[in-house]
């Protein structure tokens, strides 16, 4: 199959658990033997640094406006892309690129699927540019797809809303690479990040608002004279929180406790995973995250919200879900943290689970069976 992914922002550091997916489901279907492109803007694509995007096949339209991703409108590059495609996969939902691709679609009379990822609620910034583009293109493109593949079936709610009939969905999950996780590490790398070797919570997210550092935070403060011991560590870029973070930290008097270590390589990740207790997911709004796999297929628990669309977590008895507020947080953290025995069995858990259920290798074949599906009716 001629596949053709669009996402506006397929960059390693700060694209996200969107991007991560659109790289590894691209990567997989190749492997499956279709021809798959991938179509983005150039923003932050320095392929030299992202060795990841070196095995895909990119078409980049240059960015001119860094905020909102506004592509060139290289309608002749990007039509060309279209035309050549057997099936189109839009990711994610707010994004100029994907209001063109979707009118270049219509014109051709392509096949196109849309995995929105969890953008559909309209939260976060630009509210009302959110109100206008759904008016404009966003409920056409939901509702004229010939399927919305939903990465957790508590994106349903709000796919409804959008007038989308069960039938035009398919849910196919994050996944994993287990072998990225699986290498052998020593601690040297706690020194040459500068965390020292006390016990840490690990988070993994930008810092933004919806992934709600802010909240982990203050809650951590609430329990930190309980266990004097545990320091906090944060790895991802920031967005815009990382001044008022500190500037918590200061108030606090916890600076030697708390790290911001912003985007470290893959290898460091997975080192500072193993070495951490658990994982705290605090989100506000989630589309079942990426990095709950990261730490399950690493045998670590995770505690996150009940805004993360992975409530399986607690049922298999791999961590727990809270209420996305800080004394759900607080409360979750003094439940992982006082029973300290209880971490390893969890983290085994949770690692079965995502072995069994979460391996891009797995969702590849799935996506790969879907498409095939599509082209036959």
């Amino acid at each position: 199959m001629k596949i053709l992914n669009v996402i506006e922002n397929v960059d390693e550091k700060t694209g996200g658990g969107a991007a991560e997916r659109a790289r590894q489901i691209s990567f997989h279907l190749g492997a499956l033997g279709n021809n798959v492109k991938v179509l983005t803007t150039d923003i932050h694509l320095d392929q030299s640094e992202n060795k990841s995007l070196l095995d895909l096949d990119l078409i980049a339209i240059s960015c001119i406006n860094k905020r909102f991703y506004i592509p060139w409108p290289d309608l002749r590059k990007i039509n060309n892309a279209v035309k050549e495609s057997e099936i189109i996969q839009l990711f994610s939902h707010w994004t100029v690129l994907n209001a063109i691709v979707y009118v270049l679609i219509r014109l051709n009379n392509k096949p196109y699927v849309v995995t929105p990822l969890g953008a559909l609620p309209i939260f976060g910034r630009s509210n009302f540019f959110k109100k206008i583009y759904n008016i404009i293109f966003g409920k056409k493109i939901i509702r004229n797809a010939q399927k919305n593949i939903l990465a957790t079936l508590g994106e349903l709610p709000a796919l409804k809303t959008y007038g989308v009939d069960e039938s035009k969905v398919a849910h196919l999950p994050n996944g994993i690479n287990e072998e990225e996780y699986s290498a052998e590490t020593d601690d040297s790398f706690k020194t040459r990040l500068g965390i020292g070797h006390t016990p840490y919570v690990l988070f993994i997210g930008r810092l933004n608002p919806i992934k709600a550092p802010d909240i982990l935070l203050k809650a951590f403060c609430q329990i930190n004279k309980r266990f004097p011991n545990i320091n906090l560590v944060l790895i991802g870029p920031d967005e815009g929180m990382l001044g008022d973070l500190k500037a918590i930290v200061l108030n606090e008097s916890i600076a030697d406790k708390v790290h911001f270590l912003g985007y470290v390589s893959k290898a460091d990740k997975a080192a500072i995973i193993h070495s951490s207790l658990f994982l705290c997911v605090p989100s506000r709004k989630e589309a079942m995250s990426i990095v709950v796999l990261e730490a399950g297929i690493s045998a670590k628990p995770a505690l996150i919200t009940d805004q993360c669309g992975f409530d399986e977590v607690e049922e298999v008895g791999g961590g727990f879900v809270v209420e996305a507020n800080i004394r759900g947080i607080s409360e979750g953290l003094d439940k992982m943290l006082k029973d300290p025995d209880r971490l390893t069995p969890m983290g085994l858990k949770l690692q079965q689970t995502v072995r069994d259920n979460y391996l891009w290798s797995k969702s590849s074949i799935e996506h790969d069976s879907l498409f095939k599906e599509l082209l036959k009716t």
